[in-house]
């Protein structure tokens, strides 16, 4: 009974080391085909490039809706009317 067991212990190891072997072999032959490399969407790269960084807020804001201000000479773009006027505050506080 015990030589029984050991015979299949013995050729389950060996048909293990075969079918590594095989991979292996296959492996070496056939090359894998990797998937390619999955492409950003344009529209959110678009998107993505066209947002402005409101300083009051610290929100970012796409360019098309922000409203766009002088600000101690410099062009500086809002998300709304109360962070513009809260930005011209502040400048006008520090002069």
């Amino acid at each position: 009974m015990i030589r029984g067991l050991v015979f299949v212990v013995q050729l389950l190891f060996w048909l293990l080391v075969l079918r590594l072997l095989l991979r292996a072999l296959v492996a070496a032959i056939v090359p894998r085909r990797s998937a390619p490399a999955p492409q950003p969407d344009k529209r959110q790269v678009k998107a993505a490039q066209d947002l402005v960084l409101d300083r009051v807020c610290r929100t970012y804001v796409p360019l098309a809706g922000a409203l766009t201000e002088r600000v101690a000479g410099r062009e500086e773009h809002f998300c709304s009317a109360a962070c513009r006027d809260r930005a011209l505050a502040e400048v006008a506080r520090a002069s």
